[in-house]
């Protein structure tokens, strides 16, 4: 009886594929369902205290580098029989509550870019919780009754 001992060689054939990271700066944000801010000056005691209107989930940013985001007023209020509040007596801050690692700043509302979260991470989604302060009803004072409007714009900016 003969045994053949016979070894078979495996044989590979191989291809390359490239794979490309086509990355682009992307950076968006976007104003939660219900924006707008309002505060009631109705009686005494509404002009003794300060005010703060508090904004869950007021927008969210998506930015694949560090960011910044900045607020301004596009004009200032509208003026009633002569008189117009200054845009100074609102103050916009980012609530503690917000997770960006971002350093915070308050801002005191102008026509003017002022940075409210300044060398955030980058992110595929954080909700920024924003407060909208009236500390003091003093520059209200002497104002006509109505209602005042001004457009606040938030910006984001990548370096």
């Amino acid at each position: 009886m003969t045994f053949f001992n016979t070894k078979a060689n495996a044989q590979a054939v191989s291809g390359t594929v490239a794979v490309n990271l086509i990355i682009s700066d992307a950076f968006s944000i976007v104003l939660g369902p219900t924006p707008d801010v309002s505060f009631t000056y109705a009686s005494a005691a509404d002009y003794a205290a300060s005010k703060t209107v508090a904004k869950t989930n007021h927008f969210t940013v998506i930015s694949n580098k560090p960011y910044s985001v900045a607020v301004k007023a596009n004009t200032v209020f509208n003026t009633i029989s002569t008189t117009t509040p200054p845009l100074s007596a609102v103050q916009i801050s980012v609530d503690a509550s917000t997770i960006t690692g971002a350093t915070y700043t308050t801002a005191t509302l102008s026509t003017t870019n002022q940075t409210i979260a300044g060398a955030a991470s980058p992110t595929i989604g954080t909700a920024y919780n924003i407060n909208y302060a009236i500390p003091t009803a003093a520059p209200l004072l002497a104002m006509s009754a109505g209602t005042y409007t001004t457009n606040v714009v938030y910006t984001v900016t990548q370096p």
